[in-house]
Order: structure tokens, then sequence, then C-alpha cells
């Protein structure tokens, strides 16, 4: 079976292609077009419909995750398809009109989509509860499902708090004047950790009225009590102590839901999976692991990015009776040719020679920055190996130089780092990895410094000998400094998503402070290392 997978409209569109189960080819539209959050889901969907791996005239089926673009799909009975969904049925079969030709179709409702995602994520275990939480879907702003006996059950609409969901996020950044970016919340959470919680300013937080998130005008007034309370001023450390406060209450709120839902056995929890763009709230995820006492699934493209594959994921296991297979984080795209590489190499003014591990490390060693692109890119929003920044978590300003000079990002927001497997087990014995960023973890002293935010915690990748360019380079840079770590974040410039194309990496970097650029089996000496 070929079916066509796409986010169409809102923020963060893209398109996929499964075929017989297994997802063939997945692109994020931001990626193509350069825009951030870019609804443009058409640029995707052509983009996706000319490679050569897509059968675009045997598609036997869509999936569509809502709100869904009229003018991309033609759907006869769409408004019918909106108003089911709306109402909380999981999804609407009808037909569309795509190519010329009509199609079977499926409009996957949008909690479902990040359901199933999830779900797929934890291995469609049976009894696996799933908590979609994020500011906005199209029924709820949090959701509970089940896996049960091969099925994806809602068995709870909205059970979380205002302070318990994405939309509480959305609130506090916009009080503390961040202003209403989907952008935004990662940003904020970024200040807990240089404040503490303030039982004074939970009480608060407690009162305010839970129509707030769904009156308007109210929960302007609040803003604008809030604003004027001398717990809410301004001021940096006012602010962090408020994050770090409504962490806190996020954090027990979720907590609480799942400790209602989860299975408990004499063997021990039953397995969970998180799905919504709140399931990149790292010191949540990291502190229901620690209550549980278990792993938790959470797909690395979690937000509304994943609807792309997730209304797929749904429609090929709850509608079309196929299993659909696991697949890796990188899959959006395709890596660019040698030719290409070159020729945006040459475009720029540089020149391109033979991928060196033992120099690469060499100028990591010496406190140089590294820019690694390698085949397709990754689903989601963390770097994770693939297109990635890459420095000396040990060289003191190394955080300041990529952090704030080069991605020009605020000065207070923390980098994450990357461990090969064994190392990890080595620091953290018994601990659960983290392949996708999602959590944290306490640094031992003279470990990673440059990585390590105010509180004493790192947002860690664990890398395993499969990723072989990288797994390469973090040995022989831990050979030549000791240091097990590198720094790893996004291969992207200020205000812009991360780079795609050697052409986007050049166009961001070419003539700054990055030393190397890497692409697969080329390496090219930047500016700051001429």
């Amino acid at each position: 079976m070929k079916v066509l997978s796409l986010h169409s409209a809102g923020h963060d569109t893209g398109v996929a292609y499964f075929e017989d189960g297994q997802l063939v080819f997945a692109v994020e539209t931001e990626r193509l077009t350069r825009v951030k959050h870019d609804h443009r889901s058409d640029v995707a969907l052509r983009h996706v419909l000319a490679q050569e791996c897509v059968d675009a005239d045997g598609i036997d089926l869509v999936a569509v995750s809502t709100p869904v673009r009229s003018g991309l799909l033609r759907i006869p009975d769409l408004d019918r398809a909106l108003e089911r969904t709306a109402a909380g049925a999981p999804h609407h079969r009808t037909v569309c009109e795509m190519l010329g030709r009509r199609v079977e179709c499926v409009v996957v409702t949008h909690e479902v989509s990040h359901g199933a995602l999830a779900a797929h994520y934890a291995g469609w275990q049976e009894g696996t509860v799933v908590l979609v939480n994020e500011g906005r879907g199209q029924v709820t702003r949090s959701s509970l499902f089940r896996v049960s006996e091969g099925a994806l059950e809602w068995i709870g609409k909205d059970p979380l708090p205002w302070y318990g969901n994405g939309f509480g996020w959305t609130a506090i950044g916009y009080l503390l004047g961040f202003g209403p970016s989907p952008s935004v919340a990662g940003k904020v959470m970024a200040l807990g950790g240089y404040g503490q919680p303030d039982d004074r300013i939970r009480e608060q937080l407690l009162a305010v009225d839970p129509d707030v998130m769904n009156d308007r005008e109210l929960a302007e007034r609040v803003r604008a009590d809030l604003a004027a309370r001398p717990e809410f001023d301004s001021g940096f450390e006012t602010a962090a102590h408020v994050v770090a406060t409504f962490q806190e209450m996020f954090t027990e709120a979720v907590r609480e839901v799942l400790d209602r839902q989860v299975t408990r056995t004499d063997a021990g929890v039953g397995p969970i999976a998180l799905g919504g763009g709140c399931a990149l709230n790292i010191v949540a995820n990291s502190a229901l692991r620690a209550h549980f006492g278990r792993d938790i699934a959470v797909p690395p493209a979690c937000g509304d990015a994943g609807h792309l594959a997730g209304a797929g994921v749904y429609a090929l296991a709850q509608v079309a009776g196929v299993r659909p297979e696991p697949f890796d984080v990188y899959r959006n795209g395709e890596g660019d040719s040698r030719a290409e590489v070159l020729d945006a190499v040459e475009r720029a003014g540089l020149r391109a020679v033979d991928y060196d591990r033992s120099e690469v490390a060499g100028v990591l060693a010496a406190g140089g920055v590294v820019a690694l692109t390698r085949g397709a890119a990754e689903l989601g929003p963390r770097a994770l190996g693939h297109r990635s920044l890459l420095g000396s978590p040990s060289v003191p300003g190394m955080r300041a130089r990529m952090s704030e000079k080069l991605k020009q990002r605020e000065w207070y927001r923390p980098l994450g780092a990357v461990l090969r497997e064994e190392r990890f087990a080595a620091l953290y014995p018994g601990q659960f990895p983290s392949p996708y960023m999602l959590f944290e973890y306490p640094l031992p002293e003279r470990v990673a410094p440059e990585a390590r935010h105010v509180n004493g915690t790192c947002r860690i990748q664990t890398l395993g000998p499969g990723e072989e360019q990288l797994y390469g380079l973090l040995g022989a840079f831990e050979a030549l400094t000791g240091e097990p770590a590198l720094i790893n974040t996004s291969l992207n410039g200020p205000g812009r998503p991360i780079a795609h194309t050697a052409r986007d990496v050049l166009d961001d970097f070419a003539h700054t402070d990055v030393d190397l650029f890497v692409f697969d089996d080329l390496m090219v000496r930047g500016d700051a290392a001429r």
C-alpha cells in the first residue's frame, strides 16, 4: 500500500510518503523554503512527488491531519469531515482529488495524529498510555489515549489545568514579554534554571480563573493584573522565579494525570508515551522518568512537524490494518550529491578536500567550531549529528561563541551535548539513554563544563556506532583531549530553520566564525581557520 501523508495547514507543515508500511521519504516545508514554521505545504508536496522513490501515480491512500488546507486537497465533503473530527471523531474516511484522479482519503483529527506517532514510538505496546499535550489542538489542549488490542482509544479530553498544557507556556511567555511565536516556549523554559519556585507566585497562578484558556478578554485582564504585581515585573531575576514556579506546577500537573492512568503491576509501571509540543519539555520528561522508574517514549518530532508522519502512521495502523515499520529520525529529505556540495562550495569561494577525521578532531580540540552535515536531516527540531554545529565543551567561552555569537541566541539559553552510548553508560550507570536529546542529566564535575546549564544539568544525546562518522569523531576527540562529549547544537543561523543543503549551510555560515565545514566525505576550511 502506498500512502501520502500530509500536515497541510498551520505551522510546521510537511509531507511524507509510505510504501508497504515503511516511511520512504519525508520533508518539512521550512527546510525547503528557509522560512521558520512555514505553512506552505504545497512546496513540500511538489518536492515529495518529484522524488524518484515516490510512485506519485500509484498512491492508494492520502492521510491528512487537521486542520486541512482545502486548496491543496480537493475533498468534496471537507466541511463534513471537519465537523465530525471537531466533534471528536478520530478520523473521517472520504475521497480526495489529487493529480487528476480520485484517491481514498483519511482525514485524521489533530490530536489523534499526535497520539498515533507517540504510540508508534512506544511500539504499539498493549496498555500504553499516551498523553498528547500542546497549545491548541482541534478538539482539546491535552488528550489521553490508550493502546488496547492494537487500537488507539481516546480516553480523556482536557484532563490538565491551564498551567499544565502548552497554553500556559504561551501565556507565561506573553506575560514576560516574549510575544506569541511558536518558538517562545523554548526560550521561556530556559529561564527556569536561573530561578527558584516561589510559593507567592504559585498561589497567584493557582488563583487564575480556569476559563482563561477559552476567553480572550479574560486572559488579557488576567495578564494585565499579574503584570502589575511585583512578583511578575519584567526583571530577569523575577522572570526566572516565575518560570521556575510555573515549571514545577506544570510537571506536577502532568505527573498527577499520568499517575491516575498508568497501569501498575508487580512487574512495574506500564508503558507511557508523550506527544504534542509540550513533550519537548526536558525538565518534565526527566522528572516523569524518575517518578515512574521507566523509560518514556517521545517522538523526536513530537510537535506539529510530526503530523507529516503521524497522519500516515494512524491511517496505516488504524484504518488500513497495516503495521507501520519503525523508522529512524534521519528521514527529513535527502542529502546533497557530491556534485551539489562542490557547486555550493565553489559559489561560496571556498575549496573542498577529502574528509579527514584526525584533522576535524584536531580543529575541535584546538577550540574550533565545526559545522557537520550528513545525509538526510533529522525530523523535528533537534540536531542529532546530521545538521549540527559542534564544539569542545571544555574550551572556555565556547558556549558564548556558539550560542550568542554564531547563532545570536539569548545569553541564558543552554546548549546540548552528544556522548557515545558506552561513555554515557559509564557516566550514568543504570540510567536510560537519550537518543533524541529529550532528557536532561546532571553533569559530573569537570565533564563538558561549557555545555552545563546554570542548574548543573545538560540535555544529552546518546549516540551508537551506527552513526559512524560522528561516533568515530567523538572517539578521536576524546583520545586527544580526554573529554568524552562534544557540544551539539542545531545548524541554523539567527531566526532561520535548520540548514537543509550545503548551500543553506554556507549561506548561513560561510563567512562567520565557523572553522571547518563537513559535508559527508568532504570538508571545507572556513574563514575562521584561514
